[in-house]
């Protein structure tokens, strides 16, 4: 039957077409546009993974990073104790630092090497802290960061509890034969052949009784480099010492000891300034024959008495302030 004459047939009904495989084939992708689309997703993925990192992650980094820094604070508290010489070592180094702030000048003028003696002001404190500072200044400030020993006065090893605790800190007793046998081995020495003055003396170079020392200079040949410590005589100044009979130790009187109990055996954090001088060269000057002659010896004594002098008031016309 015609399509006309078929019931609702007067109007052409639209045909339908068949594609073979239901999708239009498109032409293969290029190796190189792949490789770009490969590409370009994984940056989306890993944008989105930096993005909306889980909080387990960011918690695991953070303990990381503390983790790192407990390791490199250890590392380098290990490495402060071994230059320092240990705990106490260390703690000297902090006072050195940031209780007395220790400024020096002309600290190069110490040999790099060999034998050397230095002589220093002694303040008149109640401990020796200028004794243990100037090993700390050539082992820190010094180019060659030199160990040098100080030596001290014998009754203050003697003390009971602070001597054992000096020793422990390296000073030894300022005798000769200790002296002679340090420069003899290349060492350098801290020495303060001249007493403590009293307070209103203070900075001033009294008679060098010490001349033990000098005489261990003249026998080995080691140069003697004058040195100021300003600052320590107000660190802790002794007013006046009570007591002292029956073979018990004078009791000393600072302005905060004993009214502060342990309290006044806290130094005062002054500011410190080290002035080093032009070495005197010994054996230049002197054979190793004048340590036995008493003249030699007096005019060295003279000599040294001399330059130190020079140096402390140097330091003191430059210094400005007590603190700071």
């Amino acid at each position: 039957m015609p399509d006309a004459e078929r019931p609702g047939g007067g109007e052409a009904r639209p045909r339908l077409l068949a594609f073979r495989g239901g999708t239009t084939r498109r032409p293969p992708a290029e190796p190189g546009d792949l490789a770009r689309r490969l590409a370009n997703l994984e940056r989306q993925v890993e944008a989105a993974l930096a993005g909306a990192a889980p909080a387990g992650s960011r918690l695991d980094a953070a303990v990381d990073r503390l983790l790192d820094r407990y390791a490199e604070t250890r590392r380098w508290l290990a490495e402060r104790l071994a230059a320092a010489g240990g705990v106490s070592g260390l703690a000297l180094e902090a006072l050195y630092r940031w209780w007395w702030r220790v400024e020096t000048h002309g600290l190069e003028r110490v040999p790099g090497s060999g034998r050397v003696l230095l002589v220093a002001n002694r303040a008149g404190t109640l401990l020796p802290y200028d004794a243990l500072m100037l090993p700390i200044a050539l082992a820190v400030d010094h180019p060659s960061h030199r160990r040098a020993h100080a030596v001290v006065d014998e009754g203050l090893l003697r003390l009971p509890i602070v001597g054992s605790a000096l020793a422990q800190l390296d000073l030894q007793a300022a005798v000769p034969g200790t002296v002679r046998r340090l420069l003899a081995a290349d060492e350098a020495v801290v020495a303060f052949p001249s007493p403590a003055m009293p307070f209103r003396a203070r900075y001033r170079i009294g008679r060098l009784l010490r001349v033990g020392l000098l005489r261990a200079a003249l026998a080995t040949g080691a140069p003697i480099v004058p040195v100021a410590v300003i600052g320590a005589e107000e660190a802790q100044p002794v007013l006046a010492r009570l007591g002292g009979r029956f073979g018990l130790p004078a009791l000393p009187v600072t302005p905060t000891f004993p009214w502060l109990g342990l309290g006044g055996l806290v130094p005062l954090p002054t500011k410190w300034t080290i002035y080093v001088g032009d070495p005197l060269e010994v054996a230049r000057h002197y054979p190793p024959e004048a340590a036995r002659d008493a003249a030699a010896v007096r005019q060295l004594r003279d000599q040294v008495r001399e330059r130190l002098q020079a140096v402390v008031s140097e330091g003191l016309r430059r210094r400005r302030m007590l603190f700071f």
